[in-house]
């Protein structure tokens, strides 16, 4: 234990001599590190970092490739695919693993500053100017820029990764070695260049970065249709006898099991579609961001139908309405990935596997109380948790799942 703190001493030191521009001694303290613990992957990254600044490509690549093996699902993780992505001039990659460093590890200057440098590269100077700002307070500098490979007119040539020996090995001598052939280093086309196509595509892109489509789209939704029954009870009454779910009528008319979908978008009163639609803010874009938008939306509206087939069957005379079964099925979603991710998150993982299960048993508890629909929630937790296992287990080691 003792070792592996020396070890993460060593990178701290090794990122503050970075953010200073001491590159080569920054070098230095991370290659210790890695040597004093092998499977840091904090080590590791700082070796990538250090040698994308000194222009050894072949050791970014090698280093990258190291800190995928050891933390594919942390920070380190998503921030060495983008170095990987910068150095196979993919700007717009590596901007979306940049938004997931951001959502993890929101004070690292140096994401910011590649967040800048990205910026720069596809010509979009209001939003590297912010990112450049950002990264300037974090560090105490305004020199992050010189971290990066040059503009493409001045630019050294950038390597492939190197090729796999016969051994298995990368083509260099121990973790790290020298560069392989070199290969021309080549920039997006210039905006004037581009088509009207091209540039909306682009801007929209930038509209909507790092926006959880979905989870906003589903806020909209409930609270909409919450207040069109406000503002007239009398429509507020009739969308409720139409939509609400009840056992007994969809088994006398199957026709009615629509019921099973429009009960998750109705709601009492204030209290209920207060509460339920702060769960979906605080949970949702998190949840969204880790497994993508699309399977977020299977594991949200599964979730929400199969809690609501439980209470149908379980109490077929009850009436019930609201979304807190989908609900308890992204949270379901977000327990199963951190409990399968939990190495690769570090220390992080076991205070968010904590709070979990707390906020989890609170739930669980409250679920009791008279007047709630305590078996569309037990459904929904548990089909979110089994379609999150099985989504993390599919993803190939990718943060970003879909």
């Amino acid at each position: 234990m003792e070792q592996i703190t020396d070890a993460r001493t060593l990178v701290d030191q090794g990122e503050a001599l970075l953010l200073k521009g001491e590159v080569t001694q920054a070098a230095a303290e991370f290659n210790r590190a890695a040597q004093l613990e092998p499977s840091l992957a904090g080590a590791h990254l700082g070796i990538a970092e250090a040698n994308l600044a000194l222009g050894a490509f072949g050791i970014v690549y090698a280093a990258c490739r190291q800190v995928q093996q050891l933390a594919a699902d942390s920070g380190d993780g998503a921030l060495a695919r983008a170095i990987l992505s910068v150095l196979d001039h993919r700007y717009d990659v590596a901007l979306r693993d940049l938004e997931l460093v951001e959502s993890l590890q929101p004070g690292r200057a140096y994401a910011h500053a590649l967040r800048a440098y990205c910026f720069r590269r596809l010509g979009n100077s209001y939003d590297a100017n912010l990112a450049e700002s950002k990264a300037a307070r974090l560090s105490g500098s305004r020199e992050l820029g010189k971290l990066f490979p040059p503009a493409p007119d001045t630019a050294a040539l950038i390597p492939p990764p190197p090729a796999p020996t016969a051994n298995g090995g990368n083509g260099t001598n121990g973790a790290y070695g020298p560069r392989g052939p070199n290969a021309p280093y080549t920039s997006p086309r210039p905006w004037n260049e581009r088509s009207n196509i091209e540039r909306r595509m682009v801007q929209a892109r930038f509209l909507t970065r790092g926006t959880t489509i979905v989870t906003n789209a589903l806020l909209a939704i409930n609270i909409a249709v919450f207040a069109i029954g406000f503002l007239d009870p009398r429509l507020d009454f009739s969308i409720k006898q139409a939509g609400l779910l009840q056992g007994d009528l969809i088994a006398h008319d199957p026709i009615q099991a629509y019921r099973l979908f429009t009960a998750m978008f109705l709601h009492q009163n204030l209290i209920h579609i207060g509460s339920n639609m702060l769960s979906l803010y605080f949970v949702g874009p998190i949840t969204e961001r880790l497994f993508g938008s699309g399977r977020f939306a299977v594991i949200y509206f599964v979730s929400g139908l199969l809690g609501n087939i439980a209470f149908a069957v379980l109490l077929p005379q009850s009436p019930a309405i609201g979304a807190s079964g989908a609900i308890f099925g992204i949270f379901g979603a977000f327990g199963a990935y951190i409990l399968m991710r939990r190495r690769q998150l570090g220390p992080a993982g076991g205070n968010l596997i904590g709070q979990w299960v707390f906020f989890l048993i609170l739930n669980i508890a409250l679920s009791f109380t008279p007047g709630i629909a305590g078996y569309a929630h037990f459904g929904g937790v548990i089909a979110g948790f089994v379609l999150g296992a099985i989504f993390t287990a599919t993803a190939s080691g990718r943060s970003r799942l879909f």
